[in-house]
């Protein structure tokens, strides 16, 4: 399951390397005058980190004062665990990938995958904002169901808006909701109920 998902998201990222990203960049910097209204569809994505922090210190200190856990502890702590194994891998693909950013395409005419290459041009892929609310979006989706609209819902939202805004490619969007889903999958295997 695991190589068919890769597979699937190296296609669909070759297919908007080469057919999609360019245009959308360059036509989003052309016709989009106000990127407030996208970057206020991306901003449920800053909540997503702060938010797993917040509840790992949180149930750390209640663990430490010998209190029960809190409630939802499970459930959020799958959420927390989702968010920041997502957080890492987006960091480690980032340099990996080397992709230049819309900016650069725009600014200096620099498109395209420059591997291992650091710089204030590169990092553009995968999108961390994506992975990291599509991983505990995904995660919720999956253990409640009831709430899987909603999720699949705002994370679009956020994809939107990071690539209306011109953040970033629909390719690096769709590679950092396919590492958001990694992330996720992964936290749920490990911590399956035995």
């Amino acid at each position: 399951m695991v190589a068919i998902n890769a597979l699937i998201c190296a296609a669909l990222v070759a297919l908007c390397a080469e057919f999609v990203d360019q245009p959308v960049a360059l036509f989003v910097h052309q016709t989009i005058t106000n990127p407030l209204p996208f970057q206020i569809m991306a901003a449920p994505s800053l909540l997503a980190l702060p938010l797993a922090l917040a509840f790992l210190a949180a149930a750390a200190i209640n663990h430490a004062a010998g209190k029960p856990p809190l409630p939802h502890h499970s459930l959020l702590l799958r959420l927390s665990l989702a968010t920041l194994a997502a957080t890492t891998a987006k960091d480690e693909l980032k340099f990996i990938f080397g992709r230049a950013w819309p900016s650069a395409l725009i600014n200096e005419n620099i498109f395209g995958f420059f591997p291992f290459t650091f710089g204030p041009n590169y990092g553009s892929f995968p999108s961390g904002h994506t992975a990291y609310i599509s991983a505990p979006l995904l995660m919720l989706a999956i253990l409640k169901p009831k709430y899987a609209t909603i999720c699949l819902v705002i994370i679009l939202l956020v994809m939107a808006g990071l690539i209306g805004g011109g953040y970033h490619y629909p390719g690096d969007t769709i590679a950092g909701l396919f590492t958001g889903f990694a992330a996720a999958a992964g936290v749920r295997v490990l911590m399956r109920e035995r």
